[in-house]
């Protein structure tokens, strides 16, 4: 009987998220606990193996998120990130689709590397105003970013440590070539539906409007009269995923070279304290996605209790994912599930619903990789519960679930298309 009891669990916590009455750094440790509590878990054992233990056992998935804000900051007080934006536009001129699919190319470019709320801001107020001072229409401005985000995301490695932490997927050892694989597969397959979204939405955009308060030229006239950024340190983005795809090394050292080389081609003479000031940043940037994984690593130990599993493991084994297809469908089709922290979203309820798949085996660790990769990319783009979607939909003047509506299809599309490269690589 316990296991119904737990999915009336996850479904509570779930509704709680859902009507916001409950923040996911809040709800997340509270089910943990209440999971333990109910399949009779001793107070030691709930207070020393889900809570103590759970607090830290994505410390590696964080003190990665932390050195890629580090990251982020050294780029944005470079002024790295904003010469590569400034570039993008002037090579663009003033034809809008074209500038829009530079800043896009670059966006997710940027965001491989990047993280947190800081560099969404720095970006998107670089970006944004010079897509709608050509007249590209508000909410198409908002939805083209978000797209070129999660395009880039498929990359980061901040994310990808936690999901090798989540699913034990080689976490001591150099990242398997076929998870990169299915990354570059997933991450074409995106890119592909955002340059069809593009041209067939550059068909029905209405009359050019120049919306912005802020001209393109406004724009880059900031930088006019400041040095110049290197064009070498151009790279800085890519450093730390060619040095953790490329050549092994772990996601630390991967941002700290990125770090190291972005300020000493740039800022040489205030290297120390460049450095220095963006690691405060970065950590305040990183708080809240660290928060919440302390929460999702008490929820890992508190689903992984020999009671909860075996209570679990009849339900989980009723679906027969295995099966390409059921596979494809039960992800693809119920990907909407991912927003507003729902059951399909990893970082809200739907880290307990794969942490069971993970336990009980449902699937191969690199299947169910594939599966929440895949989900994420709805989820990225699509939640209104994102911070991104908030603070895009502000700032361009739109209700986020307007956002949400534009692209909903378009991603669902994507997402079923990497499902079936999951099935074909991993199934």
């Amino acid at each position: 009987m316990s296991g119904p009891l737990l999915l009336l669990v996850f479904a509570l916590f779930a509704a709680l998220m859902f009507a916001r009455a409950v923040p996911a750094i809040i709800a997340v440790p509270a089910m943990a606990v209440a999971v333990a509590a109910l399949v009779g878990a001793p107070l030691p054992v709930i207070l020393n193996d889900v809570v103590a233990a759970g607090a830290v056992k994505l410390a590696p998935a964080y003190v990665a998120v932390f050195a890629g804000a580090m990251l982020g900051r050294v780029m944005i007080q470079t002024r790295i990130a904003e010469e590569i934006i400034k570039r993008a536009a002037e090579y663009g001129g003033d034809r809008p689709m074209i500038v829009a699919a530079a800043l896009m190319a670059v966006t997710a470019i940027l965001f491989t590397s990047l993280t947190g709320l800081g560099a969404i801001i720095m970006v998107g107020s670089l970006v944004l105003p010079i897509m709608m001072s050509l007249g590209i229409p508000r909410k198409l401005a908002a939805v083209f970013f978000l797209m070129a985000f999660a395009t880039g995301f498929v990359f980061n490695i901040a994310l990808w440590r936690l999901y090798r932490e989540i699913l034990q997927i080689a976490p001591d050892a150099p990242l398997p070539p076929e998870v990169a694989r299915f990354a570059l597969g997933l991450c074409a397959i995106t890119a592909a539906a955002v340059a069809i979204y593009a041209f067939i939405a550059a068909r029905r955009a209405p009359e050019l409007r120049f919306w912005a308060v802020t001209t393109k030229e406004e724009i880059l006239a900031r930088t006019e009269g400041k040095r110049r950024v290197p064009l070498v340190a151009f790279l800085t983005p890519f450093v730390p995923l060619v040095l953790y795809v490329g050549f092994g090394w772990r996601e630390l050292p991967a941002f700290f070279a990125g770090a190291l080389f972005g300020v000493l081609l740039t800022e040489p003479r205030a290297a120390v304290r460049t450095l220095s000031a963006s690691a405060v940043r970065g950590v305040e940037d990183g708080a809240p996605a660290a928060i919440l994984m302390i929460g999702i690593g008490m929820l890992l130990n508190a689903l992984t209790l020999p009671a909860v599993k075996e209570a679990l493991a009849p339900l989980v084994a009723a679906i027969p994912l295995r099966s390409p297809a059921a596979y494809v469908l039960f992800f693809g089709l119920l990907s909407p599930l991912a927003l507003y922290r729902g059951p399909l979203n990893p970082f809200g309820v739907g880290i307990g619903v794969y942490s069971i798949m993970f336990a009980t085996g449902a699937l191969p660790p690199l299947a169910l990789l594939a599966a929440i990769m895949s989900v994420v990319q709805v989820q990225n783009v699509c939640d209104p519960t994102n911070t991104q979607n908030v603070w895009v939909a502000n700032y361009v003047g739109v209700r986020v679930e307007e956002i949400t509506r534009a692209t909903l299809p378009t991603m669902i599309i994507v997402c079923l298309i990497g499902l079936v490269l999951g099935a074909a690589m991993f199934l």
